[in-house]
């Protein structure tokens, strides 16, 4: 399996299970918001869900939510 992130480029992770990816995803956006913070620039403003890819019929993908505060 593989995830990513969209509105953060170079933020992906792939792995065998879902918690994995989910995991290293969380990790990778984590530090690289906090270095954008560090070096004063803003973070990417979010896309809008509906611009985002829903997932297919078949279930090879699907959209997933991660929320950092």
């Amino acid at each position: 399996m593989i995830g990513w992130i969209p509105d953060l480029p170079g933020i992906s992770a792939s792995g065998v299970l879902e918690d994995d990816i989910i995991r290293e995803l969380s990790k990778g956006a984590r530090a690289l918001l906090d270095t954008m913070i560090d070096k004063g620039m803003s973070p990417p403003k979010p896309s809008e869900a509906g611009e985002l890819p829903l997932g297919d019929h078949r279930g090879r993908y699907r959209r997933l939510l991660l929320v950092f505060s």
